[in-house]
Formats: structure tokens, C-alpha cells, sequence
């Protein structure tokens, strides 16, 4: 059910890229420094959540390799050639052109946003061992006075 929900978002996610791949060059605003910034922030986040929502997808099912590096590099691959087919795309929309660039900078997001959830995931499960490690030592030792019969 979960895989299902994750695989649902991201059809619906790419479904926006691809809108917004749509519209043409003439209604996205001068050709300006703040304007150009934005727009490439827009494709870092953009692209950066399709790669959480595709690892999301991935790791929601058994996979015949359950590594997380290879989930992490499959989805980083899967969003580098959505990006790529958004260039191609955007050659078809008036006033807009193909960037090598763009997808870079697609990558760029997807690699930041992954490696940060990679980051956190080897975190919580060095908290995770640490506590469990001193939940473990705790129960072995017992204070001499609970072991005292009255």
C-alpha cells in the first residue's frame, strides 16, 4: 500500500514537471538575474523531492538488491533521465530550449536531497544501535540490592 502511495506521488509530481515543462518561454518572466536564480532553485527542489519520492517508492518494496546504495543510485538515475526527457520535452515548447545545464543542476538536486536523506537514515541508525546497545548493558547489570532476599 505504501509503495503504491509513494509510486502514485510521483506520477502526479512528474505530471507537474511536465506542465510546467509546457509552459512557453514568453510567460516565465524577464530574462533577469533573480528571475534566472529562482527558476534554478525551482529545478533543485523540483527534481530533488522526485528523487525522495522514487527512493520512497523503492523502499517500500523488496527489491532483488535491498542495499540502500543501490536504491539511492537508482533513484538518482531514474530522476537524472526524467530530467534529461524534461530537456527534450522543453524543445518542443515555444520559446523554451534544451539545457545540458538544467540537468545538471536537476542532478545537483536530487544528489543534494539524496545524500542528505542518506545522511540521516546512517544517523538514525547510529542512534538507534547506540540505545540499543545501552539498553542491552542495562539489563544485564543489576544493582547487588535487587538481588538481596528480605
Amino acid at each position: 500500500m505504501r509503495t503504491g502511495i509513494f509510486a502514485l506521488c510521483s506520477v502526479v509530481w512528474m505530471s507537474l514537471i511536465f506542465y510546467l515543462s509546457s509552459i512557453p518561454g514568453d510567460e516565465l518572466g524577464p530574462d533577469i538575474l533573480i528571475v534566472n536564480l529562482i527558476k534554478k532553485t525551482g529545478h533543485v527542489i523540483i527534481f530533488g523531492v522526485l528523487a525522495a519520492l522514487y527512493l520512497s517508492t523503492f523502499q517500500g518494496r523488496k527489491t532483488l538488491v535491498d542495499t540502500r546504495s543501490v536504491l539511492f543510485l537508482l533513484s538518482l538515475f531514474l530522476t537524472v533521465l526524467y530530467a534529461v526527457s524534461d530537456e527534450y520535452h522543453q524543445t518542443f515548447t515555444p520559446g523554451r530550449h534544451s539545457s545540458g545545464y538544467d540537468v545538471i543542476i536537476d542532478a545537483c538536486g536530487a544528489v543534494t536531497l539524496l545524500g542528505l536523506l542518506f545522511t540521516l537514515e546512517i544517523r538514525r541508525n547510529t542512534v538507534t544501535a547506540r540505545v540499543s546497545k545501552m539498553a542491552k548493558g542495562a539489563s544485564r547489570k543489576t544493582p547487588k540490592s535487587a538481588n538481596a532476599v528480605w
